[in-house]
């Protein structure tokens, strides 16, 4: 199945690389993180079957804090056969070629465990602040190049809530990229890559499969690193204070151990 989910997703993206090169260097009226949105990434029917198999939520671990609400599971190995099928087709090098002729960031590879990745549920009220993902894999070896998102909670609606954002360098401006059924998003991962989900307002839950695609190469040209970073909401003033006097203080921790030796 595996090979199958890998064919047809890279059949997909060359179906429509014209189109989503054409997104991923659009320039919006302010900048946010260059990314594209695939829509019907494979057969409705095999789509339906991947969110058949997310679990009861009360299988996933909770993730609660004042940056973020949702369920995630942080092992692979506790889905089902055919998601982590299609968590292995995501990264299989046809298509981080694929993404990377789109993208024209070079030297991509996949997750070397892959860890980074896994699946989320959001339910009614869950969301994530802006925030920043790790800079690094897990062994802080190999930058961050793209993050790429899969959704598929059938029938889904933009006034539902549980959508995709991407923020300003500044956290003052973003543009809602809706959490479509059967729909791939892919963001490029930098500095100021700020992105977020706003609140679930519906009942039904927004499913997720999240992958990430890394390079040992910078891609800035120049070397940096940063742990996930949550910021604010503008409106949420005081709190915004307050995220960034912690972002400061655990970026500076996590570049002491970043090289043990």
């Amino acid at each position: 199945m595996q090979e199958q989910l890998t064919d047809l997703i890279v059949q997909r993206i060359n179906e429509e690389s014209v189109q989503l090169k054409q997104q991923f260097f659009n320039k919006h009226p302010f900048k946010v993180a260059r990314h594209f949105a695939l829509d019907k990434l494979l057969p409705q029917e095999l789509a339906e079957k991947i969110y058949a198999e997310f679990a009861p939520l009360k299988q996933m671990r909770t993730l609660n804090s004042s940056g973020e609400c949702k369920l995630k599971f942080m092992q692979l190995k506790n889905t089902s056969p055919l998601l982590q099928d299609l968590t292995f087709a995501i990264q299989d090098p046809k298509v981080v070629a694929a993404i990377e002729q789109i993208t024209e960031i070079k030297d991509q590879q996949p997750d070397p465990k892959p860890a980074a990745g896994g699946v989320t549920m959001m339910p009614k009220g869950g969301f994530i602040n802006p925030h920043l993902d790790n800079s690094h894999d897990v062994a802080k070896n190999l930058y961050r190049t793209v993050n790429l998102l899969y959704y598929v909670s059938p029938d889904w609606k933009e006034e539902n809530g549980g959508n995709f954002e991407l923020w300003d360098e500044l956290v003052e401006r973003a543009i809602v990229v809706p959490s479509l059924f059967n729909r791939l998003v892919v963001m490029e991962t930098t500095p100021t890559s700020w992105h977020a989900v706003n609140p679930v307002r519906c009942e039904s839950p927004r499913s997720c499969v999240f992958n990430y695609f890394f390079s040992e190469k910078s891609p800035k040209q120049h070397e940096y690193f940063h742990m996930t970073s949550f910021n604010a909401r503008p409106e949420q003033k005081i709190r915004r204070v307050i995220v960034s006097a912690k972002r400061a203080i655990f970026n500076s921790v996590g570049k002491l151990f970043r090289n043990p030796d």
